[in-house]
């Protein structure tokens, strides 16, 4: 019984050195010794020989331990299972499997979302002719940008306006995100990109400087927060951007929204995971409109 034991929280250990999520900045060797041991595919999951040792590297030792006491395991189990001890244990370990399964499954979920916007990134089916238009106000608001400037939405009157909210911690959605963006705005007209944080806790005004040098943005992107937590957050409430942070690890899952703001003020459009040529034609129209308007 006690081999099985450590059987499986080793396995349990084993996983977790894989699925769990690291600190904001990581000792450099424990990302090397992850890395080593199971690689990374593009969408953020371990790489197939990664998977072959998760997999395989349990299985062997469990095949190992049934060739070594099979005939004693069911016996030693059945003791176990009698006592109010080993009851204990066995209740404690389900939970830890059931816990840590959970978080592989959220892990392959975020994996597959990745997957989806890589692809939405090279899909260029046209933006359907009868999209939803709004008319709505866009909530204003005063955010501080990378350069340490107040800019407020209001100020932007006149021309069409992109916003989204990410955060620099993100491996999942928001790098793809920004990524969408910078493609949509390649061969069009500079038009203001608004990157507003939803992790101002760690986004503050002086680590915006980094974020977009991270994300290599161009010029007319702007990367927002503000000093106040309480005053990001309502932003993102006005615009009904719905989150989830995780208190121990500070991850936040959040859906990818992208607003497209006429030059009015108005909000005009609102994307789930647009692919670039929906943010081009949105933006596109838009133009057309102010062009006719005036």
């Amino acid at each position: 019984m006690l081999v099985l034991l450590l059987w499986v929280v080793a396995t349990l250990l084993w996983w977790a050195f894989a699925f769990a999520p690291l600190p904001s900045e990581p000792p450099e060797w424990l990302s090397a010794a992850r890395h080593a041991c199971f690689g990374a595919a593009d969408n953020g999951l371990p790489a197939a020989h990664g998977w072959m040792l998760l997999v395989l590297g349990p299985t062997s030792f469990l095949i190992g331990i049934a060739a070594l006491w099979g005939r004693e395991l069911p016996a030693s189990l059945a003791r176990a299972v009698r006592g109010r001890g080993g009851q204990s244990v066995i209740a404690v370990l389900a939970l830890a499997v059931a816990f840590e399964g959970a978080w592989v499954l959220r892990k392959v979920e975020a994996a597959r979302t990745v997957g989806a916007w890589a692809q939405a990134i090279h899909d260029e089916a046209a933006l359907p002719a009868d999209y939803p238009r709004q008319t709505a106000p866009a909530p204003d608001f005063s955010l501080v940008d990378q350069h340490g400037q107040s800019l407020s939405l209001g100020r932007l009157a006149g021309r069409p306006v992109v916003l989204t909210f990410v955060f620099a911690h993100c491996q999942t959605l928001c790098p793809l995100v920004v990524e969408t963006l910078k493609h949509a705005s390649q061969d069009a007209e500079p038009t203001p990109v608004l990157l507003i944080t939803l992790d101002p806790w760690r986004d503050t005004p002086s680590s915006l400087p980094g974020i977009a040098r991270q994300w290599a943005v161009p010029g007319a992107f702007r990367v927002l927060s503000s000093r106040r937590v309480d005053e990001v957050r309502r932003v993102a409430e006005r615009y009904g951007v719905t989150s989830m942070r995780d208190e121990r690890t500070g991850d936040i899952t959040h859906p990818g929204l992208v607003f497209l703001i006429d030059a009015d003020g108005r909000l005009a459009y609102t994307f789930s995971n647009p692919p670039p040529a929906w943010v081009r034609e949105g933006l596109r129209r838009l133009g057309q409109t102010r062009v006719l308007a005036g």
